[in-house]
């Protein structure tokens, strides 16, 4: 068995840490409704969970904020580049 396949010492106590990305609202793409924004809440999510990502979002009057484990960044990263937000 070589170390690649033994778990970190993070993951063995099921501690992966969270990472915020945040979004201004403004520079939404012309897809998303920003009058909808709990709408666009909603639409991200589940395109995340599609891609296999656990995430949260919220929103204020100017950003929205995708709260994601650290070890889903790479995915995440994934799924809002296809949605053009990044």
């Amino acid at each position: 068995m070589t170390n690649s396949t033994l778990p970190t010492a993070n993951e063995a106590r099921g501690f992966y840490g969270t990472s915020t990305i945040r979004l201004a609202i403004r520079t939404l793409p012309e897809s998303f409704d920003r009058s909808r924004i709990v709408t666009v809440i909603e639409t991200i999510e589940q395109e995340l969970c599609d891609g296999g990502v656990c995430a949260s979002a919220t929103a204020d009057s100017f950003t929205i904020e995708i709260a994601v484990r650290t070890d889903q960044l790479l995915d995440t990263a994934k799924v809002l580049t296809e949605l053009e937000l990044i």
